[in-house]
């Protein structure tokens, strides 16, 4: 998406300096700016994404001065910035084009104009590029290793499918990923969300850290709690931008249905519910898969992960799959390497046992992974796989 901007055709002067200001403030850029009658062949050239009017013009009608831009510009958005105007005026206005009356002092309403702009023309802008897939990862309780999961996946992930990851972190009551991927930013997707009226790749770019050549990390924020009120049309315009930047958005949601998880329902593709084989964490998974579905989320886009598997554990997936409504997607084995590695302030070695299952899993959520046939034992001698399950 390209920075934001605007262009000025207000011959009142000192409504064209407030204006001005207000914009300049906000960081978007200004392309044109005059005080007389708009030449349209100016305005078709430079393109601006916006055109903020004088409700008074000089030389012809507000109407017609209108229909003469939207000739030539038909994608421009148009506001009318004004003292006072008649309603017939404003009505006629309308009907050429006008979407927006901004009445003086200007600041405040101009802002939230400005704003409602900015999220029309980016997804405009993101209707017409490719999008990635934003897959969030759930821990039905504490402890059960989510974050952990989601590291890992997404190194794996950007070697796999050779294609630029995010690794995005908003469990805002741990927050573990800028530690464990060692991030070297002090942003968050909240000071995005903060800059939305000029959010471009540019300036996303200069958020994240960039951990390896396909995979980008971008922290928890900080001072925010799940108990904060979220705007939810400001996360679904920057996951837009996302989409279109990265081939796969791996999210670590933190736990349960959280106000995390309801805000971003509608833009994620899939869910990852991370459980141990507790009797606790299975109930709590067993309510999340519940209160999901409640909400409008696809069952067969809710995918459980089974982790920390003991070699001893005789639970059968299909009991499982009965009992939570969903089936085991995969398992990941119980082992202490985990601690090891994480004591060091390092990930998992990829030629670790749990490293490889790691890379086994990666493989097939991108779908590059063979299927193994029917009654194959898994390779670490839990059990035989069962019709749609992988042992990992």
């Amino acid at each position: 998406m390209q920075p934001l901007s605007v262009g000025l055709a207000i011959a009142d002067e000192e409504l064209r300096r407030e204006t001005h200001a207000c914009v300049r403030n906000l960081g978007i850029r200004i392309v044109l700016e005059q005080a007389h009658p708009v030449e349209t062949m100016q305005v078709k050239r430079l393109n601006p994404d916006i055109l903020l009017l004088d409700g008074a013009p000089v030389g012809e009608s507000l109407e017609d001065q209108v229909r003469r831009i939207k000739t030539v510009s038909p994608q421009v958005k148009l506001a009318v910035i004004h003292r006072s105007l008649d309603a017939g005026v404003m009505l006629g206005a309308m009907r050429a084009g006008v979407e927006e009356f901004i009445l003086a002092p200007v600041e405040e309403m101009l802002r939230e104009v400005l704003g409602r702009f900015a999220a029309q023309v980016a997804e405009r802008d993101m209707a017409s590029r490719p999008t990635g897939k934003v897959v969030g990862f759930v821990s039905a309780q504490g402890g059960c290793g989510a974050t952990t999961v989601a590291c890992h996946l997404a190194i794996e992930l950007q070697r796999v499918k050779q294609q630029d990851i995010l690794l995005a972190d908003l469990d805002l009551e741990s927050g573990l990923i800028a530690f464990l991927m060692k991030a070297a930013t002090q942003f968050s997707v909240l000071d995005a969300v903060k800059n939305l009226h000029r959010l471009d790749q540019s300036l996303w770019k200069g958020l994240v850290s960039n951990e390896a050549p396909h995979l980008d990390v971008i922290p928890a924020p900080s001072g925010l709690t799940i108990s904060d009120v979220w705007n939810p049309a400001h996360f679904h315009e920057v996951f837009r931008l996302i989409r279109s930047l990265y081939g796969t958005v791996i999210v670590d949601l933190g736990r349960r249905l959280n106000p995390v998880v309801l805000t971003l329902v509608d833009d994620l593709d899939e869910i990852f519910l991370v459980s141990t084989p507790s009797i606790t964490a299975l109930y709590q998974a067993k309510r999340f898969v519940r209160q999901a579905l409640d909400v409008g989320f696809p069952r067969h886009h809710l995918h459980l992960i089974l982790n920390r598997v003991p070699k001893s554990s005789d639970f059968r997936p299909e009991e499982l799959e009965e009992s939570l409504g969903v089936p085991v997607y995969a398992e990941l084995s119980d082992r202490p390497e985990v601690e090891v590695a994480y004591r060091a302030g390092e990930l998992l070695p990829p030629n670790s046992i749990l490293g490889k299952q790691f890379s086994k899993l990666a493989e097939k959520m991108a779908g590059v992974r063979e299927e193994k046939p029917k009654g194959f034992a898994s390779w670490f001698g839990l059990r035989k796989t069962q019709p749609g399950y992988e042992s990992i």
